[in-house]
């Protein structure tokens, strides 16, 4: 215990010893925003920040903990602590307490002055909740919390924290962060007539299909890069989905995620897949799959999007589509197929539309027609029937079948639910075409992902 809380006192003060300036030079400002960090007091809002492994949630506490130095806040009034370091396992229940006892032990001022606590990757301890409740109760502090699970997005927390937690997802880098990361200026880039500007962002956006936005692979190595986005996905199912939830069979696990991933914007079968794995002489059952890709989803590794339906019950056995959490991680686990960078494309439009998307459940889903044809993606209200935006995702319309099937599923969609305005996204083409239910924008894939009003 004692060799514990040594510990514990040296990684609270090496942090602002060492941790945080090693990385302020090289930090780049998220826009998630997170809204302004309340004063200190029993009973304050939890901000919960949530993420697959890797997409840059500790920087966006130290984002927060830069501000705060900044605005005037003593640094021995915040207290960061990563949960995610094997010199404290095996966990224990009281870890949480132990931490917090041992930082007002090295700064007891900060206990009447009021602390700001921020917990990186918290889900690691066990009843993290309960331990986070009992502070929010009794101390006062301004808590932040990580973790890779959307279990803490759940009924549960909010339940624990009796409402008093608000959630945040931290996607990878946005094709706008990715820009700016690699110094390309997208001030005013959507209605600017600059061209060099237009031709460094054109090709940006090629680039950002196949690297994708997780920040420690931004200046490596294609080889190293497709390396490094696949350990990602090794060790986040092997920690986060294996060891968690207690699946038997690791390497089905990790096949399984692994074909999930390359199956982004493609129709998904759990009843495909069952079927193959029988054929290859073994398979957990339809159950334990469905099981498996909702704990890929819970370690937000991937996205499941369903049919827009007036029904709360999604019907998935029969198909339903993936969404991988980055299109780099995509094109890292796929074998190079013809349509990659097609939904290398399809993947961006997805994640940027959940970035911008409102905390409405479903609110993003594909859209099946009664001529049988498909929208990629509706913004909608499921349960009033409403659309707010309709979007075709095409990597090009030279081909005038493709330029009619888009242009003439958006207008039976555009009919159906009274909308005078359709999306085509492409990689690089833009016009406005005339229907006679209003008109369809095409627009160019750098554009509309940097874009304020997208629909």
């Amino acid at each position: 215990m004692n060799d514990q809380s040594t510990v514990i006192k040296m990684l609270i003060e090496d942090f602002h010893a060492t941790v945080l300036p090693a990385h302020l030079q090289r930090m780049l400002d998220r826009d998630l925003d997170l809204g302004t960090p309340l004063e200190p007091a029993p009973g304050n809002l939890v901000k919960v920040v949530v993420g697959m492994r890797r997409s840059g949630k500790t920087y966006r506490l130290f984002q927060q903990i830069r501000d705060l130095i900044a605005s005037g806040i003593s640094p021995d009034r915040i207290c960061y602590f990563n949960f995610d370091d094997d010199r404290l396992r095996p966990f224990s229940a009281d870890l949480v307490d132990k931490v917090i006892e041992s930082f007002f032990e090295l700064h007891p001022t900060s206990r009447s002055k009021g602390a700001y606590l921020f917990f990186d990757e918290i889900q690691e301890v066990p009843h993290w909740d309960i331990a986070a409740r009992r502070i929010v109760d009794t101390e006062k502090a301004t808590i932040y919390v990580t973790g890779s699970s959307s279990k803490m997005l759940s009924t549960d927390v909010a339940t624990e924290f009796r409402g008093r937690s608000i959630s945040y997802e931290l996607l990878p880098f946005s094709f706008s962060e990715y820009a700016r990361f690699h110094g390309i200026d997208c001030d005013g880039a959507t209605t600017s007539h600059d061209k060099e500007q237009a031709s460094l962002l054109k090709n940006a956006c090629r680039h950002y299909l196949v690297q994708g936005g997780f920040p420690g692979v931004q200046q490596l190595s294609d080889n190293e890069r497709v390396a490094a986005l696949q350990s990602y996905a090794q060790f986040t199912v092997s920690r986060d989905v294996v060891e968690r939830y207690g699946f038997s069979n690791a390497a089905y696990a990790q096949n399984l995620a692994r074909i999930s991933i390359a199956s982004s914007g493609r129709d998904f079968s759990i009843s495909k897949i069952d079927s193959l794995g029988k054929n290859a002489g073994y398979t957990p059952g339809r159950a334990k799959i469905a099981a498996m890709l909702d704990a890929f989803e819970d370690a937000h590794m991937l996205h499941q999007v369903y049919a827009f339906s007036h029904s709360s019950q999604k019907v998935r056995f029969g198909g339903f589509k993936l969404y991988s959490e980055d299109p780099g991680l995509f094109c890292a686990l796929s074998p190079a197929p013809n349509d990659g960078l097609t939904r290398a494309l399809e993947t961006a439009v997805y994640l940027e539309m959940r970035r911008q998307a409102s905390t409405r459940i479903g609110s993003i889903a594909m859209l099946k027609l009664k001529s049988g044809k498909e929208i990629d993606f509706i913004e909608g209200d499921e349960a009033f029937g409403v659309a707010y935006g309709l979007i075709q995702v095409s990597f090009n319309m030279r081909n005038e079948a493709t330029r009619q099937r888009e242009i003439s599923a958006l207008k039976e969609a555009m009919a159906r639910f009274g909308r005078e305005k359709g999306v085509i996204i492409t990689l690089d083409e833009e016009s406005r075409i005339a229907v006679d239910e209003g008109v369809i924008e095409v627009v160019p894939a750098w554009k509309w992902l940097l874009g304020d009003e997208r629909l």
